[in-house]
């Protein structure tokens, strides 16, 4: 996944297009990963997941692909991203076009909450990142004191 580093937080609006503004830092970070072009789908707390297409298809690789689709739980998984997805390029302004299903998906109707991941980055209903920080925030000592169980080990595929 290179260099791919999404950090920060931002507060954009969608115009009247149903597009919204990627932060300047971001965009750098796509365009030069993958020539402006990014993946949306929907995020596992009902936000929407954006991917430079680069890390986008190295997570297909190890992770969707590796998946056996006779088992349902394995198929369920997998659709909850496929059955989703969106890819799109940047425009000449830094923009992407969100599709309705994914602003139903994500609660999004006008303001839009901007968080960097790390290697990807997500798009949230104020409303919904509120509520979100708040188990955030509620449940942040146990998640540390209880997090090492849960870290991959370096042979595994990521997974978000």
């Amino acid at each position: 996944m290179g260099n791919i580093r999404f950090r920060g937080f931002f507060q954009h609006v969608l115009d009247d297009r149903k597009r919204v503004a990627i932060p300047s830092q971001f965009r750098t970070v796509v365009m030069h990963e993958s020539d402006g072009k990014v993946v949306m789908t929907p995020g596992y707390d009902r936000e929407i997941a954006v991917y430079a297409l680069k890390t986008w298809e190295e997570r297909e690789e190890s992770e969707l692909l590796s998946l056996s689709m006779d088992r349902m739980q394995a198929r369920r998984y997998r659709r909850h991203f496929t059955f989703g997805i969106k890819e799109d390029h940047l425009d000449g302004q830094g923009r992407i076009l969100i599709p309705t299903f994914l602003l139903e998906h994500s609660g999004i109707t006008k303001d839009v909450v901007i968080v960097g991941e790390i290697d990807y980055f997500t798009l949230w209903s104020p409303e919904h990142y509120r509520v979100f920080m708040q188990e955030i925030d509620k449940n942040y000592l146990e998640d540390a004191e209880n997090i090492e169980p849960l870290r991959r080990r370096k042979d595994e595929s990521p997974s978000h």
